[in-house]
């Protein structure tokens, strides 16, 4: 984002209208370039408003020189399908979990394959969906593992609902994120989730483990545990996917549209950062 904030922001400057524009920063700030991060404190100051979409990302920014004063938080939107989810019964009944996202080492796919060899739970099976310079190195990873017959990666799909709807759980490995749409996704479809609590935005969504299981960024085998239970307690997964959907509303594109446009859902109040 930070190609197109600073241009933005230039642009702005010179035809007057840096009232007018907002940017924001979609990721963890310590994974920006250094060149681009040392330019945030100088050159984000300028513009009317700066959008984080996690209280994580809003305090990495304050510590690394913006104004708290200077930022909002605005969750990304999701959307609920009405429908009512299967779960655990995609595609000729294979039991499988879930992970989601570009095959980049940002979201630790090896982290998720590693966890997944430790589970020990008959019959399931592991999919990933997406693309990207990782696959190769994940495949001979999975090998390696000795659970490659049991991993799929079947790249970009039209309809990942439906793999979410199917799942037995989805899991979120990332090692750093903004908010994570994947994992609001999962739980709009209904899909129970396992994450690991990297900066920023699992715990924010998932309210301190509250809404999904949540473990330990760098423990592969609390990650395993918490796969399998969510995979053999099938009241565990109700509950979670009930959570989940209800949690998920509250992040509807007209909810969150209302804070983009500086009002709040019941009319005109001034949307201010808190």
């Amino acid at each position: 984002m930070e190609r197109a904030n600073v241009p933005s922001i230039i642009a702005a400057a010179l035809t007057g209208m840096l009232g007018r524009l907002c940017v924001s920063v979609r990721n963890n700030p310590a994974s920006i370039r250094a060149y681009w991060r040392m330019l945030i404190p100088v050159m984000y100051r300028l513009p009317d408003r700066v959008v984080a979409p996690s209280e994580g990302v809003r305090r990495a920014l304050v510590r690394i020189g913006l104004s708290r004063a200077k930022i909002s938080v605005i969750h990304n939107p999701v959307d609920v399908r009405k429908s009512n989810p299967r779960l655990g019964t995609h595609r000729g009944g294979r039991r499988y979990v879930l992970g989601a996202g570009r095959l980049h080492r940002q979201k630790g796919f090896d982290r998720l394959l590693r966890a997944f060899a430790q589970t020990s739970v008959a019959g399931l099976e592991l999919v990933i969906l997406g693309e990207g310079a990782e696959r190769g190195r994940l495949e001979s990873l999975a090998r390696q593992l000795g659970v490659a017959s049991r991993v799929h990666l079947p790249g970009v799909v039209a309809d990942v609902e439906s793999w979410y709807r199917g799942a037995l759980c989805f899991v979120l490995s990332s090692r750093y994120e903004g908010w994570p749409n994947v994992l609001m996704e999962a739980m709009a479809a209904g899909c129970p989730v396992v994450s690991v609590d990297c900066p920023y935005g699992p715990a924010e969504i998932l309210d301190g483990g509250e809404r999904g299981l949540l473990v330990a960024e760098h423990d592969i085998p609390a990650l395993a545990r918490a796969i399998a239970r969510v995979v053999c307690e099938e009241s565990l997964r109700a509950r979670l996917s009930a959570d989940g959907r209800r949690h998920a509303a509250a992040f509807a594109p007209e909810k969150i549209a209302h804070l983009w446009l500086g009002r709040d859902p019941k009319g005109c109040s001034r949307h201010t950062p808190g």
